[in-house]
C-alpha cells in the first residue's frame, strides 16, 4: 500500500502570510551567480539565522531550504515549502510558477 501524502492547507497558508509579511519585506533575498549541480542558488538574510534556498528551474527536484522548518514540520505537511522557499518563488518570476507545487 502507498503512502499516503499529508498536506495541510492552513500550514501552507500560515507560511504564505509569513513569506510574503517577512520574507519579501524584511529579508534580504540574494541570488548567487554561480549554480551548483544545475540549481539556482538564493542567500536569505536578515532574519534570526541566515538560509540557503535551491531551486532547479525545470523542476527536476523539489525546492531546498537549509531552515528546519523545511527539513521537519513544512516538510511534513507542505511537501517541504517553509516561507524561505516561497518568498524566493514569489520574488523570481522565473520561478513563480513552482508555487503550483504547493496547491496541487
Amino acid at each position: 500500500m502507498a503512502e499516503k501524502e499529508t498536506f495541510n492547507l492552513k500550514a501552507r497558508d500560515d507560511r504564505f502570510f509569513r513569506a510574503a509579511e517577512s520574507v519579501l519585506k524584511k529579508y534580504k533575498i540574494t541570488r548567487r551567480r554561480k549554480m551548483e549541480d544545475g540549481l539556482t542558488v538564493f542567500d536569505i538574510t536578515g532574519g534570526t539565522q541566515n538560509y540557503v534556498v535551491k531551486i532547479h528551474s525545470e523542476w527536476l527536484t523539489n525546492p531546498q531550504c537549509s531552515c528546519p522548518d523545511a527539513a521537519q514540520h513544512a516538510k511534513e505537511s507542505t511537501r517541504g515549502y517553509c516561507k524561505h522557499i516561497i518568498g524566493v518563488l514569489l520574488s523570481n518570476e522565473e520561478f513563480r510558477c513552482q508555487l503550483l507545487e504547493a496547491f496541487l
